[in-house]
């Protein structure tokens, strides 16, 4: 985080401070599930993305270096060569010049809103995505390789749920141990010897049913929570894990979009008409150690009470005008590199990570490496 508190732009999410050398892209089988904190810096298969969040920063050319600056200070200096693309959010301008040379050098440019939301793409010719989209294609329609993937996401999302109850296992032991973390352990076990998509989706449900008794028992706050409802929620807690949800998917389904994939094609959860459903095999490894613990600190730190929402009968329970300010201004933080409350310390951002899976999913689709969660290091 810079003086100002914004955070400054990244490569592949990580700083170039923390840069010490190029990661490895980590080709060959992926090995035992290792689980890895959430507050630190995510692995990525390679840094291939210049992120730029920084309000009024400057990108230019320098010879073969993208240069970020701001009022005359430069920020950050990326090599143009190790680039596949660059990533802009606000109010980030771009000199025509470094633009044209990018898309020379087949390098794609993406917009974004401050808040993340996806707004366009210049990219060159070789850059249109269409061989991108094939393999897309030709995996959603191989089971074994669809399979292979969704048990990578399937095994993020529950290394997920241990994250969490590992987090809140610090103050509330006897509620993490016992009967409910024991089947996340049995389920992360079972994955391997699962057969068809039909059977994970069923091992998926098993370890989220065990998940969310768990969940219900960490809720400190005045909001009662008797279990998971999807859609049509009519008590806060499931209004602002959906809300939440729905916040995130959309931001990647921009990402996907950003990079030339066609958010609608997904292995995990087949293609059906215009559903994302990509974005929704993506999201499952981030849902739980981002979403939940956003919502669980909210509600029992006493920032988001009952007096922020409103039920209004023809639209059902949702959060009043301040109550939806005090959200978004905690996924924010959380998305930038803050905690979700003002005064807790900064770690990597949300978006920074979700660069650096972009990478392996790229590299996936590409053949040059098996897809891992960012939870198995």
């Amino acid at each position: 985080m810079n003086a100002t508190g914004i955070p400054t732009p990244t490569w592949s999410g990580t700083t170039l401070s923390q840069l010490a050398g190029e990661p490895s892209r980590g080709a060959g089988k992926a090995g035992p599930a290792r689980l890895q904190s959430i507050d630190t810096p995510p692995p990525a298969s390679a840094p291939r993305f210049l992120h730029v969040v920084e309000p009024g920063a400057t990108v230019r050319r320098a010879g073969g270096r993208v240069v970020v600056t701001k009022k005359d200070k430069v920020l950050l200096e990326v090599p143009a060569i190790k680039l596949q693309g660059v990533l802009l959010y606000g109010a980030v301008h771009i000199s025509t010049p470094c633009a044209r040379k990018l898309l020379d050098e087949g390098i794609w440019l993406s917009f974004f809103s401050r808040s993340g939301a996806y707004q366009g793409r210049l990219q060159p010719p070789s850059e249109r995505g269409g061989q991108l989209r094939r393999r897309q294609w030709e995996v959603s329609r191989n089971p074994e390789a669809a399979l292979t993937f969704s048990r990578a996401v399937v095994r993020g999302k529950i290394l997920g749920q241990r994250l969490v109850a590992a987090a809140y296992a610090k103050n509330y032991l006897a509620e993490t141990l016992g009967e409910g973390h024991q089947s996340l352990v049995r389920c992360l076990e079972r994955l391997d010897k699962v057969r068809d998509l039909e059977e994970l989706r069923g091992l998926e449900g098993t370890a989220a049913r065990a998940y969310f008794d768990l969940f219900r028992r960490w809720n400190r706050s005045e909001f009662p929570f008797d279990g998971r409802v999807k859609r049509g929620a009519t008590d806060p807690l499931n209004v602002l894990l959906n809300f939440g949800y729905t916040l995130l998917a959309r931001e990647l389904e921009g990402l996907l979009e950003a990079a030339g994939l066609d958010p609608t094609i997904g292995f995990y959860h087949q293609p059906d008409g215009d559903r994302p459903s990509l974005a929704c095999d993506w999201i499952e490894e981030f849902r739980h150690p981002v979403i939940d613990r956003l919502v669980l600190r909210l509600v029992n730190r006493g920032t988001i009470k009952a007096a922020d929402f409103e039920d209004r009968a023809e639209r059902g329970l949702r959060l009043s005008p301040d109550g939806l300010r005090k959200y978004l201004a905690a996924f924010e933080r959380a998305m930038n590199g803050g905690g979700a409350e003002e005064d807790e310390p900064a770690a990597p951002g949300l978006r920074g990570l979700l660069l650096g899976q972009l990478a392996r999913l790229l590299d996936f689709l590409n053949e040059t490496a098996p897809y891992r969660s960012w939870l198995e290091g």
